[in-house]
């Protein structure tokens, strides 16, 4: 990889972007000013930047690189205020959940038009170069709002020493051999459990609402559905997504909510490093997590044997499940739309930038070429097998309002403020006024359809 630092020479170094403090470059026709990832991952960006520099397409290019990083499910208030005050970067690193969202409220350009001018094919055709579902996530209204970046996937890791301590089959565990039940989990999280004298966790085994066990994660697997795309109508109040909420209760029932947070409270304290973990002291067995996480077991506990299987199924021989989500780059309304901002697009979110970035940020790319050519961690191979039946968050333009009230009733079930049933009432009610708004309202035909992923 090209050092962060990396300093290029001759006729280059009139290309080399502006430092993220300095003040922003104004609008040229080689000139890209893109809000990036954030600090910590400044360096890939760069890595990125200096690579296309040197092709013929950026070799007069002048890329500048703020880090106003977004987030998956995040307050859009940074880029709604540069849109209408015309201080919009040209090219936003953007959570595609947030993609349809922003999409419908103006905030984005659709890029149907520059992949018919610039490349020449059909939007339809362009997009069949990444995985199906991150192309969902950035189409709004039959547009194309962004091109997708990163993937992951949602998987159960355990710490393998903790298992064989605890007595549990690992046999069961071995992604190759079995799939567990929601029964077996429980069987071997009984079993991971160890009390102290006042019947405080000395060591835990699993709870459903931990980590990435969102509403998301397990209603994928029930067949819970947000949106009824034939009627236009939502649909949280189902029975699917009641029996989600029973989930959390059942567990919260035999493992109470307030002794698993004192439990985190003592051995993974709130803003404790990174390197105090309840997984990585041998006190935590199970955790839903994903790919991401790799980077941080090598780095803090690279001799623990911590290793991923799939999510629980309900009985035997059902089918597996998974979520993924991930990035894209879009370009905001009152960008700067030239050929060097759509090569640098290109580039970045294609099978060259994500071939950079994906090994060293641990996730995977979208890219299919990419994935054909493994350009990603080895230790993330089982989130790739996960790809073809994984599904994304459903692309619509209530979704951080979704997303929202399902995260408020993961935690108010389980502490026993309000019923499973109640939840879901709840959250129909919620959700349901603001998709009103947009009476109609299709999803793509593709959404939730398996995905033809590279082996």
């Amino acid at each position: 990889m090209i050092s962060r630092r990396h300093l290029l020479g001759g006729s280059a170094a009139a290309g080399l972007a502006l430092s993220s403090c300095a003040r922003a470059p104004a609008a040229g026709d080689h000139v890209v000013r893109y809000w990036g990832m954030g600090a910590a991952d400044a360096d890939k960006d760069e890595a990125v930047r200096d690579a296309f520099l040197r092709t013929e397409a950026g070799k007069d290019a002048r890329i500048h690189i703020d880090q106003v990083p977004s987030n998956g499910a995040a307050d859009m208030s940074p880029i709604i205020t540069a849109v209408r005050g015309n201080t919009a970067p040209d090219v936003w690193w953007m959570g595609r959940f947030t993609a349809v969202q922003s999409a419908s409220i103006g905030l984005l350009e659709p890029l149907d038009p520059l992949i018919e001018e610039f490349e020449g094919v059909s939007p339809e055709e362009f997009m069949s170069q990444w995985v199906q579902f991150a192309v969902d996530e950035v189409t709004y209204d039959g547009g194309i709002y962004g091109l997708p970046t990163d993937t992951d996937a949602r998987a159960l890791m355990y710490n393998e020493d903790v298992m064989i301590d605890a007595g549990v089959d690992l046999d069961m565990l071995d992604p190759d051999q079995h799939v567990m039940t929601w029964g077996e989990l429980r069987e071997a999280a009984r079993k991971v459990m160890t009390v102290d004298g006042r019947g405080n966790y000395t060591r835990f085994g699993f709870a459903p609402w931990l980590d990435e066990g969102w509403p998301y994660t397990w209603g994928f697997g029930l067949g819970a559905e947000v949106y009824d795309n034939d009627t236009a109508t939502v649909t949280l109040d189902s029975p699917e997504w009641a029996a989600v909420y029973e989930l959390y209760a059942d567990w919260a029932e035999e493992f109470p909510y307030a002794s698993v947070d004192t439990f985190f409270a003592t051995y993974q304290p709130p803003n404790s490093p990174p390197s105090q973990s309840a997984m990585f002291s041998g006190r935590l067995g199970f955790t839903t997590t994903g790919p991401w996480s790799i980077q941080g077991n090598e780095k803090y506990a690279p001799d623990l044997p911590l290793k991923f299987t799939w999510l629980p199924v309900t009985s035997s021989g059902d089918e597996t499940y998974t979520w993924s989500g991930g990035f894209s780059l879009a370009i905001p309304k009152g960008a700067n739309i030239t050929r060097t901002l759509w090569e640098y697009m290109t580039f970045h979110a294609g099978f060259e930038g994500q071939s950079i970035i994906q090994p060293a940020m641990g996730n995977l790319p979208t890219h299919l070429r990419a994935i054909e050519e493994k350009k990603y961690n080895p230790a993330a191979e089982i989130f790739r097998q996960m790809l073809p039946t994984s599904i994304a968050r459903p692309p619509l333009p209530a979704g951080q309002a979704i997303w929202d009230t399902l995260d408020r009733t993961r935690v108010a079930v389980p502490i026993g403020s309000e019923t499973p049933a109640g939840a879901a009432e709840v959250n129909q009610d919620y959700v349901e006024p603001k998709m009103d708004l947009f009476s109609g309202y299709r999803m793509p035909d593709s959404y939730g359809q398996p995905n033809e992923i590279p082996g």
